[in-house]
């Protein structure tokens, strides 16, 4: 804006808009009144009527011819300086008071300190018996007429005197339409005035302007045509111009400095916009319409509403700017293609054949190359990214952040409709049409279903995550777990589950309840031993066959639990633990109080479990020492159960895994619970171990 600033209020724009004002008033070609006629002083008149100055006579007789109702003016303006006296004044003045007669005053510079220019009127008694009017020339910077001054100090225009007006209504300054003087006004030469009636009619009700017009005599001044016509403008047919102007109310009122800086702002303004908004051609192509609207726009205001309001300091802010913004541009891209170039030449997480840089003396160019590889490198990256997704054994869906379809990978389109696998379809349609799960959490999977696919019916699970790309977008990653083979698996393993637990039990029940000894009959002692060994050996086997059905039912994903009372749980599993306890000679101190604490477990697996806590509490406990257990709230949310005993050894944790189904089952129960496990076995001394479980809010009467 500073520069707009300087064209418009420092003018420098100015010479440049006072050339394209000349362009544009030629391209109209303004056209001169019939109301007008002009009264040449030529070379010939000069010939024929005795030479320069021509005496004032002549203008008598000329005046004389006129005072005619016929011929009768409706004003003369004597575009002509009658400072030097004579004896045919008198005369003169007198024809002049038959006429509306206007006489031109100029203004000489004084030798006082401030240099006033003192106005000289016509000599006595002509200037009593016309008009007065002021022909001062104003020239613009370049040395061309363009606009007057409708008053100066209290004299009015000559053209505006003759038309009766003082200038006080008018803008003190202001451009008038240049008539091209090749066309010009009616022009009747001074001696064919004087010695031919044929013209006299032509003067009837017009404003006639006598005046100079011959070169030698230097009454010319360069306007807007003398370019064109090679030739400068009389001066009586400038006054004609801005009497025709005047007349016809045309007029042409200059905009203001701060008018023309605000318009221009205003263009700048969207010229700056599009640059920013729009791609360098577009841009390029807003700025030229821009300026042609500018000029269009002067054109019409000059033609149309003689107002003129210069353009050329927009044009040139435009002219200068887009260069440099293109500069500035390409030297940004240059720096940005540098820095970029420069990471990616430190990404190097894969080695494969990259393209080598053809070299060029252009340092643009070079540049452009350098881009030209780094987006091989990218693309190499991508297509290298875009194989391992298309490669992946799992069936694999992208969808953008709009929830269109984006990438899907070889394994899905081998089981599934290509309709669904379009670019660009929704997400939406995709789950319709194979009734997956619509709400599914981040990083999820869904519940086991299946789907028919082009290979067959096929189990799967349902995984969804999100990825937030570093340049903010977001996308939608789907993946079809195929878990056919490991639900074929799951299902083999239920049905040897329940083979063990069923067809296997049935058999063993069998054995042991022919090996109950005889109630009636005497046994031998050989045979009883032999009972007994079968009897054994049948019920290891069936702690074996429960312990391996318990160690794969503990590593369910979910357990069906029940809400129970701590307590039962307890007394459960010492009543399990009593016999061989007494056996020991170790006694179970149960320092409980009857809280009403209810835990939510799978029964059989947490008895279990403290079965185990118990059994290795009672196998390294010396003989005559005691387990104390007991029961207490750390805090509202959970129960704890606290086992305390005395060891003589501290067990190793081979000895601690071999009985039963070990430390890693109790383990594996109580996180599967959400609970806590404990423990501290020093050398010596007192083991303790603490089981904490979440505690459920019910009450006793439940």
């Amino acid at each position: 804006m500073s520069m707009l600033a300087a064209l418009v209020f420092a003018d420098l724009a100015g010479p440049f808009g006072n050339v394209l004002y000349d362009h544009l008033m030629r391209l109209r070609s303004f056209q001169a009144t019939q109301d007008i006629v002009i009264v040449a002083v030529d070379d010939r008149s000069l010939a024929e009527l005795g030479g320069w100055p021509l005496k004032r006579n002549r203008y008598t007789q000329l005046l004389e011819r006129l005072d005619d109702d016929r011929y009768r003016p409706k004003a003369i303006g004597f575009d002509l300086l009658f400072l030097d006296r004579s004896a045919q004044d008198p005369a003169l003045a007198e024809q002049m008071k038959h006429h509306n007669t206007v006489l031109p005053l100029v203004f000489e510079l004084q030798d006082d300190a401030q240099r006033h220019a003192r106005p000289t009127p016509p000599v006595a008694p002509l200037d009593a018996a016309a008009k007065l009017g002021h022909i001062n020339a104003l020239f613009d910077g370049d040395g061309v007429i363009r606009g007057v001054q409708t008053r100066d100090q209290q004299w009015p225009h000559f053209a505006l005197a003759l038309q009766g007006k003082d200038g006080l209504q008018d803008k003190p300054y202001q451009r008038f339409q240049m008539v091209d003087p090749s066309i010009g006004f009616p022009l009747i030469s001074l001696s064919d005035a004087l010695s031919s009636n044929a013209f006299l009619p032509l003067f009837k009700d017009k404003y006639v302007l006598i005046g100079v017009t011959a070169p030698s005599l230097g009454d010319r001044y360069p306007t807007l045509y003398s370019g064109r016509n090679n030739a400068s403008t009389p001066g009586v047919a400038i006054l004609a111009s801005v009497l025709n102007a005047s007349l016809n109310q045309s007029m042409i009122e200059v905009a203001p400095t701060p008018m023309v800086f605000c318009v221009s702002c205003l263009l700048v303004m969207l010229m700056l916009l599009s640059l920013l908004i729009l791609s360098p051609h577009h841009a390029l192509a807003f700025a030229v319409t821009l300026m042609i609207v500018s000029v269009g726009g002067s054109y019409g205001s000059l033609t149309q509403l003689n107002y003129w309001l210069d353009p050329t300091a927009f044009l040139w802010v435009t002219v200068i700017l887009q260069p440099l913004w293109a500069w500035g541009r390409l030297d940004a891209i240059v720096n940005f293609v540098q820095e970029k170039a420069a990471l990616l030449r430190e990404f190097r997480h894969t080695h494969r054949t990259q393209h080598s840089i053809v070299n060029s003396h252009e340092v643009v160019l070079q540049h452009a190359k350098l881009l030209d590889h780094a987006i091989d490198s990218v693309r190499s990256e991508l297509n290298f990214l875009s194989a391992i997704i298309d490669e992946m054994p799992d069936a694999v869906v992208i969808f953008d952040q709009r929830d269109a379809l984006l990438l899907s990978n070889q394994r899905i389109k081998q089981l599934l409709n290509a309709a669904l696998l379009e670019p660009g379809s929704l997400r939406s349609v995709f789950f319709e049409s194979l009734q997956l799960p619509q709400t599914l959490s981040n990083g999820t999977a869904s519940a086991p279903f299946q789907l028919e696919t082009a290979v067959g019916l096929r189990d799967f699970y349902l995984k969804s995550t999100a990825v937030d790309a570093p340049n903010g977008e977001s996308f939608h990653l789907l993946i079809l777990l195929d878990i056919t083979e490991l639900r074929q698996s799951q299902n083999q393993r239920d049905r040897a589950l329940q083979f063990l637990s069923h067809d296997m039990r049935t058999p063993l029940a069998s054995i042991m309840s022919l090996t109950r000894p005889p109630k009636d009959l005497a046994e031998a002692p050989q045979a009883r031993l032999h009972r007994q060994k079968i009897a054994q050996h049948s019920q290891t086997l069936l702690e074996m066959m429960d312990d391996f059905i318990l160690t794969i039912t503990s590593q369910k994903s979910e357990y069906s639990l029940q809400t129970v009372l701590v307590d039962e749980l307890v007394n459960d599993a010492l009543e399990r633990v009593r016999d061989l306890a007494f056996n020991k000679q170790l006694s179970i101190d149960d320092e409980n109080e009857a809280l009403p604490l209810f835990v939510k477990v799978n029964t059989r697996l947490m008895v279990r479990a403290m079965v185990n806590l118990l059994v290795n509490a009672v196998k390294f406990s010396p003989p005559g020492s005691s387990i104390r257990l007991q029961i207490f709230q750390p805090n509202p949310q959970a129960v704890s159960i606290c086992l305390k005993n005395t060891i003589a050894t501290k067990p190793d944790e081979h000895m601690l895994t071999g009985f039963g189904l070990g430390l890693d089952f109790i383990d594996t129960v109580i996180h599967k619970h959400n609970g806590q496990i404990q423990r501290h076995i020093p050398r010596h001394g007192t083991a303790e171990i603490t089981v904490t479980l979440p505690c459920e809010a019910e009450d006793v009467d439940e």
